[in-house]
């Protein structure tokens, strides 16, 4: 849909983030990180939490433009899908929702985290 190139200069941005939430994840890995680190990966984890809300659960729960729908219904056609239709609206597929509740998983334990260092 959107060609090869920008398919990896999209792919490599986005990797950007995490990747270096990771590489700080093994740095400080057995060893206190300092309260930047632990700030970064708690903003990353709440900005990547609430990314998904709105791009998959704020259209699926109420609705999207008829482009978006066009779009998500392209991308999105032959997988699978585990949540209930409502209406036209997009849905996450199952590896979005598995890629969700990894999400919320990581941004329970960052904020775990940082309760114990305090």
């Amino acid at each position: 849909m959107i060609g090869g190139r920008k398919l990896w200069l999209v792919t490599l941005v986005n990797a950007t983030f995490p990747g270096l939430a990771v590489a700080l994840a093994f740095w400080y890995w057995n060893r206190p990180a300092p309260r930047l680190v632990a700030d970064y990966w708690l903003i990353y984890c709440a900005v990547t939490l609430l990314s998904a809300i709105a791009m998959w659960y704020v259209p699926y729960l109420f609705g999207a433009t008829e482009e978006k729908k066009r779009i998500y219904a392209r991308m999105y056609a032959s997988t699978r899908q585990v949540l209930p239709p409502r209406g036209e609206n997009p849905r996450p597929n199952l590896l979005h929702v598995l890629f969700h509740v990894l999400f919320v998983v990581n941004f329970i334990l960052v904020l775990a985290l940082l309760f114990h260092a305090s």
